[in-house]
């Protein structure tokens, strides 16, 4: 394997890193009802990181480079996944609590 292919391996590795990180941050917020810390913002920082590092290891690999597009596919099936769980706590960006409700859906509230 070449520099630029180890290369691309490890920034895609960063990548899966940063989408744990951000699976990671609100998994307690989505899973239980009940209010909690909301940690929206840094999921959603996470994700954006988790992007950047998918896209920089496809151009550092090589754009033709089959694993290389399997990977960046992985990424952003992953994170796209990630956006659509995290969007319904994105209303109460200002707040710096979420309570979430039996339906899914969150209220926000100031501790």
């Amino acid at each position: 394997m070449s520099g630029r292919g180890c290369g691309g391996a490890v920034l895609f590795a960063v990548a899966a890193l940063f989408a744990y990180a951000s699976i990671m941050s609100t998994i307690e917020m989505e899973t239980f009802p009940g209010l909690r810390d909301n940690d929206a913002g840094l999921a959603l920082f996470f994700a954006v990181l988790a992007a950047g590092a998918a896209v920089a290891g496809l151009f550092f690999a090589g754009r033709r480079s089959r694993p290389a597009l399997v990977a960046t596919a992985c990424v952003a099936v992953a994170l796209t996944w990630r956006v659509y769980t995290v969007a319904p706590a994105m209303h109460c960006w200002d707040h710096n609590s979420v309570g979430r409700n039996d339906d899914g859906s969150y209220d926000c509230y100031d501790r």
